[in-house]
């Protein structure tokens, strides 16, 4: 009997996933007992989370960028972003969120389940999050290491390599006329700060010359990149030794919004709406202060989750 079950729920979630159902209350999650409920670990309560995106750094776009510049950057799949008002990532949101995860046999989905109804953040959702371009194949980026990249010869002449917190003051220390440059200059800086920031806090390698080059610039697939990234640094979280905390990486704010769309009772105290538009990143303004983590456990996810 055991069996026959067990292969129709098989079935089910096979069905589901092919034909692309969107009902919460229709998704059938297998998951172990090792992986059900995290949050009744108490070794996850109190962590150290770190985070390499800062969403805060879209002030220093908006003030950099002239308006002719802004109208250039808007054209590309990040210029959404200037639309939003800069904010520090409740990272206890993200935290207490994952301790709801469950197990799921698909590798690209994280699972969540929340008053007995199961959330399912894929792809499909990263998507009409971020609204970012780019799901094709990730290619190696040719270039020349004896040739200095144009723009860091230009503008940090003095340095071979570029730094987060290099480009960071630059942008916010100057103006620059060559409207083409500075839209290459803030594209850099999007990626590196806020997109996919890496451990070294260091503008990669390739991005140095990529930047330089629009049209392989907007061929790169950066939204099947950043999902990537993040979904792993999501499901790793509470691997290893908690003692010394976990760092995020990737997007993680992807997985915020996501959850203040289906989670009323969560964005009652972490955020406000402020529109109804597409990416739905647009539609939210994350409050400055942050609920305790025990208020969200006990007040952010009581309700019932939106369909």
């Amino acid at each position: 009997m055991f069996s026959i079950v067990y292969i129709f729920i098989e079935f089910v979630n096979t069905c589901l996933h092919l034909f692309g159902s969107k009902n919460p209350d229709l998704v059938f999650v297998r998951f172990s007992e090792n992986d059900y409920f995290i949050q009744e670990r108490l070794d996850t309560f109190h962590v150290r989370i770190q985070e390499r995106c800062k969403m805060e750094n879209l002030a220093v776009l908006q003030e950099f960028l002239t308006d002719k510049q802004k109208s250039l950057f808007k054209e590309s799949s990040f210029g959404p972003y200037l639309d939003i008002q800069p904010f520090k990532a409740p990272l206890q949101t993200i935290h207490s969120l994952l301790m709801y995860r469950v197990g799921t046999r698909y590798e690209e989905e994280i699972c969540f389940k929340i008053n007995n109804k199961f959330l399912r953040f894929s792809v499909e959702e990263f998507a009409v999050i971020t609204g970012l371009d780019g799901w094709g194949d990730k290619f190696t980026v040719d270039f020349n290491p004896k040739v200095t990249p144009r723009l860091v010869k230009k503008y940090f002449p003095k340095q071979g390599a570029v730094s987060n917190a290099d480009l960071k003051h630059f942008l916010i220390d100057h103006k620059l006329k060559d409207d083409d440059d500075a839209v290459k200059l803030a594209n850099i800086f999007f990626v590196a700060s806020i997109l996919l920031p890496n451990r070294a806090r260091s503008v990669p390698t390739y991005l140095r010359y990529l930047g330089d080059d629009e049209s392989s610039f907007s061929l790169y697939p950066w939204a099947r990149v950043c999902f990537d990234e993040t979904l792993k640094s999501l499901k790793n979280a509470f691997q290893g030794n908690l003692n010394t905390g976990y760092e995020l990486c990737g997007f993680p704010a992807s997985l915020l919004i996501f959850a203040l769309e289906c989670l009323p009772s969560l964005a009652a105290v972490t955020a406000t709406k402020v529109g109804d538009q597409m990416p739905k990143i647009l539609n939210w303004k994350v409050k400055k202060c942050q609920p305790h983590l025990s208020t969200l456990l006990s007040n952010g996810f009581t309700r019932s989750v939106s369909s």
